[in-house]
């Protein structure tokens, strides 16, 4: 399998972290959209991060779709995420709520970044980063009356999600919040990191 994309895309990277924790083995080709949007494009006709090139040359698109696939593949105990049932749907609620903060989080860096300063629109930025600081707000209430992960004693993928938006955040936009902001979410970050599925997909920069 092939995954496409860079891991300073939280999306790439929860897929990669996934597959790490499912030790699916696979090759990653660091396609950026700021300078090979054309090479990305052969692969989403979107232009967008992540694809995976499964074996038999079929693409999947779009990080849901692909871990769902994953998890079809090497997730049979449901361990990442339960089959059926209420534990199911909280988790999904968890990644959803993640998943948006790093929606809002790329978002507001596009707007920051491939925009003209003279055309950016700080109502829309302002915007934009409530909506972070909401999810995370979210996050932090679950992460802080949870045990050792989110939704109990093992990682799900909503502690995959929550760890790689996090990061995200901390990384394009250090100064949305104060350190000693959302600490139960960065504990939880910090346990995940340690682990080679988290650390080895963390980018440098």
């Amino acid at each position: 399998m092939i995954l496409i994309g860079r891991n300073v895309s939280p999306f790439v990277r929860r897929v990669a972290s996934v597959m790490r924790l499912l030790e699916i083995d696979f090759e990653q080709r660091f396609l950026a959209t700021a300078d090979s949007i054309e090479d990305i494009a052969k692969f989403n006709p979107l232009g967008r991060v992540p694809s995976l090139v499964l074996d038999d040359s079929e693409i999947l698109i779009d990080s849901s779709a692909i871990i769902d696939y994953l998890l079809e593949l090497k997730d049979q105990n449901g361990d990442l995420l339960p089959k059926t049932g209420s534990e199911r749907r909280s988790i999904l609620r968890t990644v959803a709520i993640a998943h948006g903060v790093m929606e809002k989080g790329v978002a507001s860096s596009y707007e920051q970044t491939r925009r003209s300063p003279e055309k950016v629109s700080d109502e829309w930025l302002s915007y934009l980063q409530k909506q972070i600081i909401w999810g995370l707000e979210d996050l932090e209430r679950k992460a802080e009356h949870t045990s050792e992960w989110l939704h109990g004693d093992r990682l799900t993928l909503a502690d995959v999600t929550s760890i790689c938006a996090f990061d995200y955040i901390n990384m394009r936009h250090p100064v949305l919040f104060d350190a000693n902001s959302f600490l139960a979410l960065k504990k939880l970050t910090d346990q995940g990191n340690k682990l080679p599925a988290f650390f080895e997909t963390k980018p440098a920069i």
